[in-house]
């Protein structure tokens, strides 16, 4: 089981965006042959409540196209069931039985004499703690800034750390553009962190939502995309846009 630390400067922790002291899911994911891909190909979503999510993602390796079997697991739930795990071999046998069990439209897709890991080192475990600090502090008078997961780091269970980084990446360029002329003071840390401030509240407050129980205007739109394929593009449009999932769980309801 592998752990994500900390920043490698003490940027101090934004209390009101960060909630849990401990992570809210386990993360589970190997990359495998042998499994027939969905149709049409993309990423599909399965939700066991009060147990964690399948992620079910196509991919193109060196060894050609394969499938990422990622489960986002609620901890000392009935779905947490890889603690200990070392070898390929045995991760193998445990996700296959798993997909069986709690997963079985996936279990109907896989070729069982030839599903297996693309190599010994294609699985991983890991849990992170989501914390969400100020991205910027004050060391000896010089201003330091964080950038990425060193300072905005969220479960991965809405995928939205690439999306987070290069936003708030933008945003820091945006501000040396600012005070390239200027003195690089406290004042040049606040700007840049009120520039962010507000799209890392949405897609933290989405991200955090996700690790609940889904309250039930947003379960009834997803029975909504189940039906309606226009409804379906627009949820899963949120992963792309996540100030529109922002809005859907906190700010819309449904008539």
């Amino acid at each position: 089981m592998y752990r994500k630390n900390g920043p490698l400067f003490p940027f101090p922790t934004e209390e009101s965006l960060t909630p849990f002291q401990t992570p809210q899911r386990k993360c589970i994911v190997g990359y495998f042959e042998g499994i027939k891909a969905n149709n049409p190909l993309g990423v599909s979503v399965t939700v066991l409540p009060e147990l964690g999510e399948m992620f079910e993602i196509p991919a193109l390796t060196e060894q050609g196209p394969v499938t990422i079997l990622f489960v986002m697991v609620v901890p000392k739930s009935d779905l947490d069931v890889f603690k200990g795990i070392k070898y390929a071999e045995d991760f193998t046998l445990k996700m296959r039985n798993t997909v069986q069990h709690f997963f079985p439209e996936i279990h109907t897709r896989i070729d069982e004499e030839n599903f297996a890991l693309t190599d010994d080192n294609a699985f991983l475990q890991t849990a992170i703690a989501p914390v969400i600090r100020k991205p910027y502090s004050l060391v000896k008078n010089k201003l330091v800034v964080g950038c990425g997961d060193s300072v905005f780091l969220n479960d991965p269970i809405t995928g939205q750390g690439c999306n987070l980084s290069s936003y708030c990446a933008e945003q820091l360029y945006e501000t040396l553009m600012k005070y390239k002329d200027s003195k690089w003071d406290i004042e040049a840390g606040e700007y840049y962190w009120n520039r962010t401030k507000q799209y890392v509240t949405e897609v933290t407050g989405w991200t955090n939502a996700m690790t609940k129980p889904l309250p039930n205007h947003v379960v009834q739109l997803l029975l909504q995309g189940a039906q309606d394929q226009a409804k379906a593009d627009e949820i899963a449009e949120w992963f792309a846009n996540p100030t529109k999932a922002y809005e859907a769980f906190f700010l819309n309801n449904i008539n």
